[in-house]
C-alpha cells in the first residue's frame, strides 16, 4: 500500500507530494527515511527530504552529488568495543530522530573550524547521548568543544556565547566570523546524507566516524609535508600536496576535496597553505 506525502521545494518552496510504500515507512523504525527527490518530480530542483514512520518531513537537504569523496580504508576500533558504545553510551536511532541533518552538517564546519559549539534543545534527555556520539565520532581525530543548553538559558546569557557557534535546529543562531555557509558545505552534506541514509545501525556510526577519522589523517599528512618542506627550504603548492597525497594513500584526490582539506588545515591546524585558485580545474 502507498502512502502520499506532501513536500516543499527547499529552493523554491514549490508544493507537491510523493508516494512512499508502506513496507520503507515500516523500516525507518524510530529513525528517519531519506527519499532522494530527483528532478522534475516536484520541480526543476533535486533534493532529500527526510521522513519519520509518522509521515512527517523532518528535514531538507540539498546535496551536491557531483562531488567524489576518496574511499581509504580506515582501521576500526575492535568490535566488542563498537558494541559496548553503542548500547551503551548513546542510542544511534535516538539520535537520528532528533539531530536535523542540516545541524549536523554544521556542527561538522564548526568542528572542522576547530569552533565552540553550542546546541540549543529542550530536550535534556538528548544531552548525554549527544555528548557521548560526538566523543565517538571524533575518537582519535578531531578536539571538539561542544556543549547544549535549553532556549531559556541560552535567551538569558546570550553574551556569554559570543564566541560559540550556537544552533537551534535547523538555524545558525550565532556565525562566528561568518565560518558557515549553509551553500558551501558539500562535503559535509555528502557525510551526512550518507550517515541518515545508510539503516544497517551496525555500520552506520561506523562509517560515520571513519569519514571523519579520513578526514582528519588526509588534513595532518597535508601539514606534515608542508612542515616538512619547510625544513627543506622546498617550496609547497597545490600539485605538490596533492602528489603527496596520492602517493602516500594509494588514492586519486579531485581538486574540490583538496581544496575542502586545505581549508581544515588553515583552519584547524592552523597552518597556510597554498590556495587552490577557482579556475584551477585539474582533478590528481
Amino acid at each position: 500500500m502507498l502512502k502520499k506525502v506532501s513536500i516543499k521545494c527547499p529552493s523554491c518552496s514549490t508544493k507537491g507530494d510523493i508516494q512512499i510504500a508502506d513496507d520503507f515507512i515500516k523500516n525507518t523504525s524510530r529513525g528517519l527515511l531519506a527519499v532522494n527527490i530527483t528532478k522534475d518530480l516536484i520541480c526543476s530542483h533535486s533534493f532529500i527530504a527526510y521522513i519519520d514512520k509518522n509521515l512527517n518531513v523532518r528535514d531538507y537537504f540539498i546535496a551536491d552529488f557531483c562531488f567524489e569523496i576518496p574511499e581509504i580504508p580506515i582501521e576500526r576500533f575492535e568490535e566488542t568495543k563498537e558494541k559496548f558504545l553503542v548500547k551503551k553510551a548513546f542510542d544511534i536511532d535516538l539520535i537520528k530522530l532528533n539531530l536535523p541533518p542540516t545541524q549536523l552538517s554544521f556542527i561538522l564546519k564548526a568542528i572542522f573550524s576547530k569552533q565552540k559549539v553550542m546546541i540549543i534543545s529542550n530536550q535534556d534527555f538528548l544531552y548525554g547521548h549527544l555528548h557521548d556520539f560526538f566523543k565517538y565520532i571524533s575518537y582519535n581525530s578531531f578536539q571538539i568543544d561542544i556543549n547544549f543548553i535549553s532556549e531559556e538559558e541560552y535567551n538569558q546569557n546570550k553574551k556569554k556565547y559570543k564566541d560559540s557557534m550556537v544552533f537551534h535546529g535547523i538555524y545558525i543562531v550565532n556565525n562566528v566570523k561568518k565560518i558557515i555557509n549553509p551553500k558551501k558545505l558539500f562535503f559535509e552534506k555528502l557525510i551526512v546524507n550518507s550517515f541518515f541514509s545508510n539503516n544497517q545501525l551496525e555500520l552506520t556510526y561506523i562509517i560515520f566516524r571513519n569519514e571523519i577519522l579520513k578526514i582528519y589523517k588526509l588534513s595532518k599528512s597535508i601539514v606534515e609535508f608542508i612542515n616538512d618542506s619547510k625544513k627543506k627550504n622546498e617550496e609547497v603548492n597545490i600539485l605538490k600536496i596533492g602528489n603527496q597525497l596520492e602517493s602516500e594513500y594509494h588514492i586519486k584526490i579531485n581538486t574540490a576535496y583538496l581544496s575542502f582539506l586545505i581549508d581544515i588545515v588553515k583552519d584547524y591546524f592552523k597552518v597556510e597553505v597554498p590556495r587552490v585558485r577557482d579556475s584551477f580545474i585539474r582533478s590528481f
